[in-house]
């Protein structure tokens, strides 16, 4: 195993997520890279400027959450690195996934069940899905 891919969202679950990976990682000597997905908004309520503003700031918010986490790698000797995304979740994981050639995949799950995962869709289900790679979820 030499490529690992975890994906951050910001939840407690992503934190659970990215200390597994280094754990994994740290183990079996692999790099890993940490992906966040900014998801675009298709709010048709909203203007193209307050939805630019939105986007502008969930960025900003983003950027500095991936800092925090790698200042926390920093001190770890393991070889890793952070990407930023904006799409859909599940669409850009995979495809991050697909171009970066890994060998695992893992994310948090959130354990939405019944309606909400319905109505909110399931990024890690998405991944498991259509992964050609493993997919390690951690709840």
């Amino acid at each position: 195993m030499n490529r690992i891919l975890v994906t951050h969202d910001g939840s407690k679950a992503s934190d659970k997520a990215l200390k597994k990976a280094v754990e994994i990682g740290l183990k079996f000597g692999a790099s890993i890279t940490v992906l966040s997905v900014i998801p675009e908004l298709y709010l048709t309520e909203l203007s193209d400027v307050d939805r630019e503003r939105i986007v502008q700031v969930m960025t900003e918010e983003t950027q500095n959450a991936m800092e925090k986490i790698r200042s926390s790698l920093s001190g770890k000797s393991i070889d890793a690195k952070i990407i930023l995304r904006q799409g859909d979740p599940a669409e850009k994981i995979l495809e991050t996934a697909k171009k970066m050639k890994v060998d695992l995949i893992v994310t948090g799950s959130h354990g939405r069940h019944g309606a909400k995962k319905f109505l909110l869709g399931s990024v890690s289900s998405r991944i498991v899905d259509y992964s050609t790679c493993p997919v390690l979820v951690v709840k």
